[in-house]
């Protein structure tokens, strides 16, 4: 009997993003800005850029337009956000940018160091601006009184590490951890946080990130189906989505990261169990 089963009908509840990080509240009346300004920017580049991918042979260099594309769509971000943008703004952004350069870095054999450096400026910038926004809520690590694993009963069985890719053959980083897990089983937030993306990620099949505080994000890949929508707000527990195998995946399972300021970290040095450095916590 899996554990999570229970979890099936939990709702998702929605409030707002500043009860969440505890950020001070919009005055009463103020319109959120840039909010569908920069959805409808990140959108169009994020579908073009897939677009060129599939147009140029793996190991290829970055296209010129694509290049000149990149540029614009930072120059756009930072303007967008240098005003008041909400906290999901920056969030969004950040998450989008960081998607589209890693399948970039993935699909390229070269990626300009134009595009390279310009992307960890803005990215760096957004951080920044969300730190200052979210100031004095930041979650140095995923505490053990307020994180859990997304399924139970907790099995991994593949770590996060170097190791060789089961479909592709070649060595590379595990960036998370596989869960096993059953078709279509429950899977829940780790944590409370911010839906910052769901929907199709390369090879990743079917996933959902969320957002923890401005430096702390996981990601939940191979999913069936999603049970949550961008900008929901969830706490520790909510049903975000299924098990499944879609994607570049050899069974149905669940792959399960933890991130912070985007880099990769071992999931099981971060939550309780099992085995992880939490493990001996009371």
């Amino acid at each position: 009997m899996l554990g999570a089963t229970a979890c099936a009908t939990t709702s998702v509840e929605r409030e707002p993003v500043e009860a969440v990080w505890g950020a001070p509240p919009r005055a009463a009346g103020t319109t959120p800005v840039a909010t569908e300004a920069l959805l409808e920017r990140l959108q169009t580049f994020v579908a073009t850029a897939e677009r060129r991918r599939s147009e140029t042979a793996p190991g290829a260099p970055m296209p010129e337009p694509l290049a000149a594309e990149w540029l614009v769509v930072l120059d756009d971000v930072d303007r967008l956000t240098r005003a008041e943008a909400t906290t999901l703004d920056l969030v969004r952004a950040r998450l989008w940018l960081q998607t589209a350069l890693e399948a970039d870095g993935a699909r390229f054999g070269d990626v300009p160091l134009a595009v390279a450096a310009g992307a960890q400026k803005t990215l760096a910038t957004v951080t920044r601006r969300l730190v200052e926004r979210t100031a004095g809520r930041r979650l140095t690590r995923a505490n053990p009184r307020t994180f859990q694993w997304p399924v139970t009963p907790v099995t991994v069985t593949s770590p996060w590490g170097q190791r060789t890719h089961p479909i592709h053959g070649d060595e590379r980083l595990h960036a998370g951890v596989d869960l096993e897990a059953s078709h279509a089983q429950p899977v829940v937030a780790a944590g409370p946080g911010i839906v910052a993306f769901v929907g199709w990620n390369q090879g990743h099949g079917k996933q959902v990130e969320l957002q923890h505080d401005p430096h702390l994000s996981t990601r939940y890949s191979h999913l069936s189906g999603f049970a949550v929508r961008p900008g929901d707000v969830v706490r520790r527990g909510d049903v975000i989505g299924w098990a499944g195998r879609t994607g570049t995946a050899t069974g149905v399972h669940l792959h399960f990261e933890v991130r912070r300021d985007g880099e990769s970290v071992d999931p099981e040095d971060e939550l309780p169990g099992p085995g992880g450095a939490w493990a001996a916590s009371p």
